[in-house]
């Protein structure tokens, strides 16, 4: 059954390692700040409208130019740092800096911050500033959200019906298809059909069944259902370029933890590195027995919904749609799951509560502290539910403990600020038919054209994109979508044909016209796929490309061009010669402050 046992290093683990994920991802953005929002960016932010700092929260209110934000980044990088090194600095004030110092870059980063781990860093952020006061409601805080995460996840792919998904064979296309895939995505790639079938399949358990192992009473159980998160978090790290949000999945994960599995597994040194070691008494070798007959059964569980001929043959999955609506989220299944998620709450609470008895705590502090913790808890998992329902689309008047009409209204006076949100990424796999590729050429005639290389998307068929996890390269990511519409639908992009025409080549990896920028710049959209051993070892090539049905992405167009010129005064784009601000690399800055 529940047992409760202490979780001090957990709270510790888990906030000093969201502090050093917000050191990440503020480094992220500073080495890209002139390129994506300086005067000579591509979405300068002196453009940015900021006229009411309640429906646009950010610092920059007050000074909006690039300088500011590289002194939030600046400041958050080493605030977060810090934070990771020093228990002194694990505090409502610096956890509430932090959030405060994203939420201000995140607001005013447009096209470039419109992504899933943008707010989920802050999602995660408040739920830091929570854990700092409230032991046991921030914990359940966060493994409701790694469940949330992860249920979400999985799901929704079937929801959404696409074939790939419920025939398993998603990963034929992923690999390839993905935003920036590197030399292990090739490898992966070429991996038997039955195996990606295998491993997609495995995937929906670990994402679904994985995840209600979260709240089982058994703690074997729990155990395991975070070794099965962690196992798929760090297979999709070593397939994929998703930066710091695979290691924020992971860390969300950790509240289902406990310091006694803490402390006899995790490596020592990076315990001893973080101020979280202490002393521990090795336990009964029980959890091993435990763990083995969980695996079985799990084993056992997995071949009920993913048959052998489904992954090997082409015979279709035991469930469709409707069964999953009726079975998991029926408005039933889904209030009762709701309730034994607050009974566990309580349960963990009252548990806490005789321990702090037994600490000598006092009944006034005792009974504040209780009922704190109670109403945070409820509140915020109330809100978050609300979010979760209408992310599954299920569409309910009454939340378990309120009417969804006030967090309705919730919802929307305080979307901006990111405190809940839904999750749910590949609903449908891309690339199906082709992995799509805008390929920027440039030319000095009009007939012999020469093509620009960025530093990680794509481009050049004989190589490969690096590795670039944790950093974000915002712009090569942002292009990867623009990819999936026909012609230009978003400014950043017209705004860099204009820059490569004046010879600013932002993002830019090999320049084709070292000297003089090219008197034309097209953009041609093709379909990439992923050559096999046998094509590599021939050509040398990772990838094979063809013209899309629509391949004229943008026409030849010149500094000339009236239409270009018109846009120009339309959409404000900026000049060379303006102002740049000087940014030191943020290892000469450390040295700054030690001196």
């Amino acid at each position: 059954m529940f047992i409760s046992t202490p979780t001090k290093l957990v709270r510790l683990l888990i906030l000093k390692s969201v502090a050093l994920i917000y050191a990440i991802a503020f480094t992220s953005w500073y080495y890209q700040i002139s390129d994506l929002y300086g005067p000579n960016g591509l979405l300068p932010l002196k453009q940015l409208k900021i006229d009411n700092i309640w429906k646009m929260p950010t610092l920059l209110y007050y000074s909006q130019n690039e300088t500011t934000y590289s002194l939030i980044c600046i400041v958050g990088t080493f605030l977060g740092i810090f934070t990771f090194i020093s228990n002194k600095l694990v505090n409502t004030f610096t956890f509430l800096l932090l959030w405060i110092l994203y939420l201000s870059i995140y607001t005013v980063g447009q096209d470039f911050a419109q992504f899933q781990w943008d707010i989920m860093i802050l999602d995660v952020g408040f739920l830091a500033i929570i854990y700092t006061i409230f032991d046991v409601a921030g914990k359940e805080l966060y493994k409701w959200l790694a469940f949330r995460l992860y249920f979400s996840s999985g799901i929704l792919k079937f929801l959404s019906q696409c074939p790939t998904w419920w025939n398993l064979t998603a990963l034929h296309f992923h690999f390839a298809s993905q935003p920036i895939p590197h030399i292990i995505s090739w490898w992966a790639h070429q991996l038997p059909s039955s195996i990606k079938r295998l491993m997609v399949a495995g995937n929906f358990f670990t994402l679904i069944a994985g995840s209600t192992f979260f709240y089982f009473p058994l703690r074997s159980v729990r155990i395991f259902g975070f070794l099965l998160q962690l196992f798929m978090q760090i297979s999709i790290m070593l397939t994929g370029n998703y930066n710091f949000f695979n290691l924020l999945s992971i860390i969300v994960t950790f509240s289902v933890l406990d310091d006694d599995f803490i402390q006899q597994y995790f490596p020592k040194f990076i315990l001893k590195k973080v101020n979280c070691l202490s002393s521990y008494t090795i336990k009964s070798k029980k959890d091993y027995v435990e763990i083995g007959l969980i695996i079985y059964f799990s084993a056992f569980l997995f071949l009920q919904f993913f048959p052998e001929d489904s992954i090997i043959g082409d015979r279709k999955l035991p469930f469709d749609v409707e069964d999953l609506a009726n079975n998991l989220l029926s408005e039933n299944v889904f209030y009762y799951s709701m309730m034994f998620i607050i009974f566990t709450f309580f349960y963990y609470l009252t548990s806490q509560g005789k321990m702090n008895a037994k600490n000598g705590q006092g009944l006034f502090r005792k009974i504040l502290g209780q009922t704190l913790n109670i109403f945070v808890f409820l509140f915020i998992f109330s809100f978050s539910t609300f979010a979760f329902q209408n992310g599954l689309g299920i569409k309910q008047s009454q939340t378990i403990l309120f009417d969804s009409q006030y967090f309705q209204d919730l919802y929307q006076n305080t979307y901006q600020y990111h405190i809940v949100n839904s999750y749910g990424l590949f609903r449908r796999m891309t690339g199906v038919n082709g992995r799509p590729e805008l390929i920027f050429y440039g030319s000095n005639n009009g007939q012999d054209w020469k093509e620009y290389e960025f530093y990680y998307k794509p481009g050049d068929l004989t190589s490969i994109s690096p590795i670039a996890i944790p950093h974000q390269p915002r712009l090569d990511w942002q292009l990867w979508f623009a990819s999936f519409s026909n012609q230009i639908q978003d400014k950043y992009v017209i705004h860099l044909a204009y820059k490569l025409l004046n010879g600013q080549n932002i993002g830019i990896k090999n320049n084709p016209f070292p000297n003089k920028p090219p008197k034309y710049i097209q953009i041609e959209k093709q379909l990439f796929y992923f050559t096999s051993i046998e094509e590599m070892k021939k050509s040398g090539r990772f990838w094979k490309s063809q013209s899309a049905p629509q391949n004229e992405y943008l026409p030849p167009i010149s500094l000339k061009d009236p239409q270009l010129q018109q846009l120009k005064i339309q959409l404000n784009f900026t000049n060379q010669e303006q102002e740049h601000i000087i940014q030191f690399p943020l290892w000469m800055v450390f040295c700054l402050i030690l001196y």
